[in-house]
């Protein structure tokens, strides 16, 4: 019985403890993230406008514009179809195209 008695009074104990524990957890509040994001070798251009001139081809239409990264995907649909164009967002550069051909099975 002595055992028992013991026993219980430990767990008691450690259950006291870890409220303790959660309650000061809670206190301490969210810890706050590191920031670690470091800047590329590109050069610093904040603040400066650019102009750029893209080829469209003739007849298209600009249908979407969608944020990848640190590029701007814009799509075009034409009559000789659709074309995606990739721009650099820090330089107004153009990055690539892709045509967009359909397969034939």
């Amino acid at each position: 019985m002595k055992a028992l008695k013991a026993l219980v009074i430990g767990m008691g104990i450690l259950i006291v403890i870890g409220i303790g524990l959660v309650g000061f957890g809670l206190s301490r509040g969210k810890p706050q993230p590191v920031n670690t994001v470091t800047q590329a070798a590109a050069p610093e251009i904040k603040g400066v406008p650019f102009t750029s001139d893209l080829p469209v081809p003739p007849g298209a239409r600009l249908e979407q514009v969608t944020a990848a990264g640190d590029r701007l995907v814009l799509r075009f649909s034409s009559p000789d179809g659709d074309k995606l164009v990739l721009i650099e967002s820090r330089t107004g550069q153009l990055a690539g195209t892709i045509a967009l051909v359909p397969t034939t099975h």
